[in-house]
């Protein structure tokens, strides 16, 4: 149950990935970090220490894979009111190779992800990622680098999205590079660049418009962020940070007729990076961020925002974990006038038995939205302005058989409206598992 930053991890994450909102924070490093590094959770590690799998020795190189197939059910697999019930089929699979040097870092790692319903084939889905980044030391310095692809689908359950009757596909390519200057002393700078691209080659199939599929192609995008960070140590378990970020969105397929949705943004956050081993960790970052649209027709945006992560271990065995963020949405699921995010994770973990591990967890989203300018209203870029919000929880199971195989049981529920229909609806599904670990 350890987490790797910057790659996708071959072990199970503590909360579902259907209930994360922003690839952006999802895939990739939490801002204000160098890029091209891995974090691992100590403290998971520890309290499962002689079951964690150990992966193969190649050379200088450690391989790590897993294998997961599962079987379960849900009550309504379209997520949208009224939906349809079915069985799920699900195998998720994922191999990452990564470095053993004493100095230097590199690693590369896939993931496919199928799910089958075979009562409802129109929510067939099919996901993979592919990354490769690293770094490299020079003297007191870091130059970090990350290169990934992510090929995802977009569905009702996500904030953010609208109604479709199917999964709409799309994909990211990003690249990154950071430099952090005197990284082991007591001040250090991180500047740090990176371009993301978003591609909809999917048509729409909305609720409204039976039979017809709505082009997408209009939200391919190319996001361009730089940001620099600096942290003070002022002791050796607490650090204070400040962020510059500045960001730039432009989009690669113009509507004729309409005004360009070009925009450039600007956040400035400080906060604290705390980590006392085995009890507390805390990282917060708050702020001021806001988005200017180079085309007056489109009103200026503004928010705080706040990126925050705390855990406790009260005990040897039991750690809760809190994950908050606010800001305005810049990923994969942005319409014309943009929207502000609030999402907030609560966790928990406990070593029931030395080979069982419960788990839950409840998730609260929540999108405001504002209305699209008068003179858009009806086009293909109409956004009506209001609330969405998401209520999520779950329960789970997992029986550490040894360090290859593993057995885990899950329940999660989620409670939510979806832009373009009216009232809320539930979800509940139910599955069991079965990890093969290198």
């Amino acid at each position: 149950m350890y987490r790797i930053v910057g790659a996708v991890a071959c072990a199970a994450p503590l909360f579902p990935t259907h209930a994360s909102a922003q690839v952006l924070s999802q895939y990739f490093p939490e801002i204000g970090r160098g890029v091209g590094e891995t974090w691992v959770d100590s403290e998971q590690i520890r309290i499962s220490r002689e079951f964690q799998p150990q992966g193969l020795h190649l050379g200088g190189f450690k391989l790590n894979g897993d294998l997961n197939e599962g079987v379960g059910y849900i009550d309504n697999a379209n997520r949208l009111p009224g939906g349809g019930q079915s069985a799920i089929i699900s195998t998720v699979a994922q191999i990452g190779l990564t470095s053993d040097w004493s100095v230097d870092r590199l690693y590369t790692n896939a993931s496919v992800s199928d799910l089958r319903y075979p009562s409802q084939g129109s929510q067939n889905q099919t996901t993979w990622t592919a990354a490769i980044g690293g770094y490299h030391d020079i003297a007191n310095d870091r130059l970090g680098f990350d290169y990934s692809h992510l090929n995802l689908v977009q569905t009702p359950s996500t904030l953010g999205s609208f109604a479709t009757i199917q999964p709409v596909k799309y994909q990211v390519d990003r690249a990154a590079l950071s430099y952090t200057v005197a990284r082991d002393g007591r001040f250090s700078l991180i500047p740090e660049g990176n371009i993301t691209n978003f591609s909809f080659d999917q048509g729409a199939r909305l609720p409204s418009a039976i039979g017809i599929s709505v082009p997408q192609t209009y939200r391919n995008r190319a996001v361009i962020v730089e940001s620099l960070t600096g942290r003070y140590h002022w002791t050796e378990a607490a650090s204070a940070l400040v962020m510059l970020r500045g960001t730039e969105i432009r989009y690669t397929h113009g509507l004729a007729g309409y005004p360009g949705r070009d925009s450039n943004g600007l956040a400035l956050m400080a906060g604290i990076d705390y980590s006392a081993i085995h009890l507390i960790d805390l990282r917060v970052l708050a702020g001021y961020q806001r988005r200017f649209y180079r085309n007056a027709a489109y009103p200026d945006y503004a928010t705080p925002i706040v990126e925050a992560q705390a855990s406790w271990a009260p005990s040897r065995l039991t750690r809760l974990q809190l994950d908050v963020q606010h800001g305005i949405e810049d990923s994969a699921f942005e319409n014309v006038a943009g929207f502000t995010y609030t999402n907030l994770q609560l966790g928990i973990t406990h070593q029931y038995q030395r080979d069982i591990i419960l788990s839950g967890h409840f998730s609260f989203q929540k999108g405001q939205y504002q209305n699209t300018p008068t003179h858009l209203v009806g086009s293909i870029l109409t956004q009506a302005g209001g609330d969405q919000t998401i209520f999520g929880g779950g329960l789970s199971a997992q029986w550490l058989m040894n360090r290859h195989l593993r057995l885990n049981l899950n329940y999660d529920i989620s409670n939510q409206n979806v832009l373009g229909t009216t009232g809320k609806f539930t979800v509940n599904t139910v599955m069991i598992r079965v990890d093969v670990n290198l």
